[in-house]
């Protein structure tokens, strides 16, 4: 599904150049959970802002199916990514002023499809059928993470990337959550979840460790 090839990318600060990413590589097969481990600043959320088509590498590609999604040109690309990435964030990035039913449909408005029975059926799913009309500022943390996966799952992508959605959360939650990932990759969809907490492993098919922007120790 997946083949990143000697991804690099390098920030410039005031203090000079910091790789953040030095060379990775890496396959990922449909159907894998992949729990990619480090510390804060090895390069998690540079890696995955690239896979998901958000983030342009300074060298290196990633192919999602066989097609260069750097090589497209940028509106073709945000289209390639509503239609087949879902992104979890770890402050859940939720719209303040939307209800949880509006958050979730945000997603489709990427591609003109507002399924709003799809919605439903997702946030029913997910155990916030009656938090539809709610505001972010009413759910507890554990529902917002909820909310902000039905949102990635709306548009039925193939794959979903997570950055420590469980980083916000209590250990109850936090497992609720992963669940919820698994079950989309038992579906036969493809999960990546970025840590530096253990609760990821239980569920991953693979673990990736990255230290300093460079893979170590793959498991």
């Amino acid at each position: 599904m997946l083949a990143l090839e000697n991804l690099g990318k390098t920030y410039w600060t005031r203090a000079g150049k910091v790789k953040a990413l030095d060379g990775v590589s890496l396959q990922i097969d449909t159907g894998e959970f992949v729990a990619i481990c480090g510390p804060s600043g090895s390069g998690k959320t540079t890696l995955l802002l690239m896979i998901a088509a958000m983030l342009h590498p300074s060298r290196g590609s990633v192919r999602f199916e066989d097609k260069d999604i750097y090589g497209m040109a940028g509106p073709d690309r945000a289209k390639f990514r509503a239609n087949n990435i879902g992104f979890v964030f770890q402050m859940f990035h939720l719209v303040p002023y939307l209800s949880v039913i509006e958050n979730v449909l945000v997603a489709g408005g990427a591609i003109g499809k507002y399924d709003r029975a799809r919605a439903r059926e997702l946030l029913q799913q997910l155990g916030l059928q009656h938090r539809l009309r709610h505001r972010p500022s009413e759910l507890s943390a554990g529902e917002k993470q909820r909310a902000a996966i039905a949102r990635a799952l709306l548009n039925r992508p193939k794959l979903i990337l997570a950055d420590e959605p469980t980083g916000n959360l209590d250990p109850e939650n936090a497992g609720s959550v992963l669940r919820h990932l698994h079950e989309f990759q038992q579906a036969g969809g493809t999960v990546i979840v970025a840590t530096h907490g253990p609760a990821a492993k239980e569920f991953a098919t693979r673990t990736i460790h990255l230290r300093d922007g460079v893979i170590v120790n793959p498991s």
